[in-house]
């Protein structure tokens, strides 16, 4: 599972801010509860497409 690094630590190597960290949940418990790491949040899927001016012209042109 996929954690977003919240304050620098150190474990298999030095994370910073910002980082993401790939960690068996159970190992990183009391790093998620002590604020250090959170879950990463997914991307976003960007569903919504451009509304066209024209229905002749091509999505995106």
């Amino acid at each position: 599972m996929k954690f977003a690094v919240n304050r620098q630590h150190q474990g298999d190597k030095f994370y910073m801010p910002g980082d993401e960290r790939e960690a068996d949940p159970a190992d990183v418990a009391h790093l998620v509860r002590s604020g250090v790491l959170s879950k990463a949040e997914p991307a976003p899927k960007n569903k919504a497409e451009v509304p066209l001016a024209n229905k002749s012209q091509k999505a995106g042109a």
